[in-house]
């Protein structure tokens, strides 16, 4: 897969829908809804889905898995408030996600698996206020794993001499910024969403696929901040994060790293071509082609970049 998507629309995979009609759950107040990613066992699922409705989001939509359990029309049934989305075609966390955001009603969208616990006690009018007053692309939760201890959630840039470096550390402040959404959880402004292009569904592995997203907002200017009201507990441990720099790396660097910024646009240098090369271990050919998709990539975005990742890392202010 060599062309880039300019939209999440570029892929619309198939799927059925049980539950209740799209924006038949929204209604006037704090303008929320819910995705709820699933993965794993299900043995808790009926008591997330009525935790969710009992705080009171406009409305809920559960993406599930191929061939997922029957129990899914006696909740539909239960929960007529709940869109069940169940995928006819695997899909990667990517596709998911922008399934479910043109699926949900609501300005702004909650990410949520699962495996966690939604610390309700946290959410308060003023906090849904304060989400409207930020105007951030993704307000992202603390991340507590099993035992309570806080996940090295919160990302930071680093460059060391031409290398760019990713920093994971747990969240100190409030407002602090992150370069990307931890395991895709966060509050995320839909209209953002979909005009930053939603998650890249060609690239397969979700660490390089999340990194991507949070890269490309920062770098057109969009910010991804930690919202310490926001809290979420792992069932278990928290999923390992496989940054493996596979090929799906070498996408990620060709559209994150590798432009620069030249006045008010980026470009793609053709001197990047031999470093692509050798980092993507590909033949000659391939390489080549790869190139070319992202540099026609970049050139159709040019104007929406507003930096490059090297000064990003190097203006970078946690707090600020």
């Amino acid at each position: 897969m060599n062309t880039i998507p300019l939209t999440l629309d570029a892929y619309k995979p198939t799927y059925t829908v049980l539950g209740g009609g799209r924006g038949s759950g929204c209604r006037d107040g704090f303008p929320v809804s819910v995705l709820l990613l699933n993965r794993g066992p299900m043995l808790y699922r009926a008591e997330m889905i009525q935790e969710l409705v009992r705080v009171g989001f406009e409305s809920i939509v559960s993406m599930e898995l191929i061939g997922d359990s029957p129990e899914l029309e006696g909740l539909a049934s239960r929960y007529p408030q709940v869109r069940f989305i169940c995928l006819h075609e695997g899909a990667n966390l990517g596709v998911r996600v922008n399934i479910g955001m043109r699926e949900s009603c609501s300005p702004f969208v909650f990410v949520l698996w699962n495996d966690q616990r939604l610390a309700t006690s946290t959410l308060s009018s003023r906090f849904f206020d304060k989400v409207v007053d930020l105007d951030a692309a993704c307000l992202v939760p603390t991340l507590n794993d099993a035992s309570g201890s806080p996940v090295p959630s919160i990302s930071h840039p680093a460059q060391s001499g031409k290398a760019f470096r990713i920093v994971p550390l747990p969240p100190k402040a409030d407002g602090e910024k992150s370069l990307y959404p931890f395991d895709a959880c966060g509050i995320y402004s839909r209209e953002k969403f979909m005009l930053l292009g939603g998650f890249d569904w060609t690239i397969g592995n979700p660490y390089w696929q999340k990194l991507d997203f949070g890269m490309r907002a920062w770098l057109w200017g969009e910010t991804i901040r930690y919202a310490q009201a926001l809290r979420l507990n792992y069932d278990g441990a928290p999923p390992a994060e496989d940054t493996t720099p596979d090929a799906d790396y070498g996408r990620f660097w060709l559209k994150n790293l590798a432009p620069i910024l030249r006045g008010d646009a980026a470009a793609l240098p053709g001197t990047r071509m031999l470093s692509y090369l050798f980092r993507s271990m590909k033949s000659p050919t391939q390489a080549l082609s790869d190139f070319k998709a992202a540099k026609a990539w970049v050139e159709a975005c040019a104007y929406r970049f507003k930096s490059d990742a090297t000064r990003l890392a190097d203006l970078w202010d946690p707090l600020s």
